[in-house]
């Protein structure tokens, strides 16, 4: 597992700086624990991986009892200010965040479950 997010790791930005690649490996590490909230659950997660210069990682978070909008209201003050809301619709919201001549791109889609929201969130980490 390890060998996996080093090597995945050290696909992010132009000059494959492996000090910059732990930081956007710890960068989704910390984006996925902000996204869940207190009385929710992570369910899914995926190993960061690489898609041409491109890091992407993936998981799945059960809200609790909150709707769409509660959430994503949550989610604005719990990125915010670093990340900026991009769109937003009834079902997803997208954020970003520049960095060092990378962007942070988080796409949250939620769908109301029996008890709360399950929400599936896409992160992408590419060079600008």
């Amino acid at each position: 597992m390890l060998v996996g997010l080093l090597g995945a790791a050290s696909l992010v930005g132009c000059t494959h700086d492996p000090q910059s690649t732990s930081s956007t490996v710890r960068e989704i590490q910390e984006v996925r624990r902000r996204t869940v909230p207190i009385n929710g659950q992570l369910i899914r997660t995926t190993q960061p991986v690489q898609s041409g210069f491109a890091i992407r990682a993936e998981w799945e978070i059960q809200t609790g009892s909150s709707d769409n909008q509660m959430y994503y209201r949550w989610l604005k003050n719990q990125l915010g200010p670093e990340y900026h809301v991009t769109a937003e619709t009834a079902s997803t919201i997208t954020f970003v965040k520049g960095l060092d001549g990378d962007s942070y791109d988080l796409e949250i889609s939620g769908k109301p479950a029996p008890s709360g929201v399950v929400a599936e969130a896409k992160f992408v980490a590419r060079p600008d």
